[in-house]
């Protein structure tokens, strides 16, 4: 269970309306937000007065909504497109019952000017008992503060965008190569002429070492 410095707290209910009376939700988006979407509470804010902690260069405030959802499927897209649309950082906390997950919209400036972001990375974990989940406040601004979150809420254990944006990197090459990989195999099923099959073992080859590769840099990355 999550405990927030008394300093940061907000507990406040916040209508569903007041997310999606302002944001340019399709008429999609909105209907499952409304039909998907219990009731929503601003727990806590985080901000460099409350947590008394240096400003951040790109994090100044992060924020955290408890979102009770009627159902543990609820969709990732809803609170991206919401978030991309919020000019600051969120923390969602989805609780259905007694079990909660975290998640997070690993994200960047695309417009400071009108407080919007691009999305790099959704991060979530699983859904666990109430008294699971938790998130330890590490840093002394407010760029590290967010940067360890998201490294709890993905796993990675990362504490520094560099390093967070490496791995991400890694995981999306290695995505592409499974699937490379994957054709290529269905491809050598298919394939009558024997100089050609080898021709393309042999690529098939190389991309694993590849991958294999990959997934150390990983590793090495994620063990500091």
């Amino acid at each position: 269970m999550i405990t927030y410095p008394v300093s940061t707290i907000v507990g406040k209910p916040v209508p569903k309306n007041a997310f999606y009376k302002h944001l340019e939700l399709n008429t999609r988006l909105r209907t499952r937000f409304v039909e998907d979407v219990e009731r929503i509470v601003w727990r806590a804010k985080y901000t460099p007065s409350s947590l008394n902690v240096e400003d951040g260069t790109t994090v100044h405030e992060i924020v955290f909504f408890e979102v009770e959802v009627k159902a543990e499927d609820i969709a990732d897209e809803i609170f991206l497109t919401i978030d991309k649309m919020m000019p600051r950082h969120v923390v969602f906390v989805l609780r259905h019952g007694d079990r909660c997950r975290l998640l997070l919209n690993y994200k960047e400036w695309a417009d400071k000017e009108k407080g919007t972001f691009n999305i790099v990375k959704t991060f979530r974990t699983s859904w666990q008992p109430d008294e699971c989940i938790n998130l330890i406040i590490e840093g002394g601004s407010m760029d590290r503060i967010y940067e360890s979150f998201a490294g709890q809420i993905s796993g990675f254990g990362t504490k520094s965008a560099a390093d967070t944006r490496r791995i991400i990197a890694i995981q999306n090459e290695i995505e592409i190569k499974q699937r490379l990989a994957e054709a290529l195999q269905k491809k050598i099923r298919k394939e009558k002429q024997f100089a050609r099959q080898v021709e393309m073992n042999s690529e098939a080859r190389a991309l694993k070492r590849e991958i294999t590769r990959l997934k150390e840099e990983l590793n090495k990355i994620r063990n500091g």
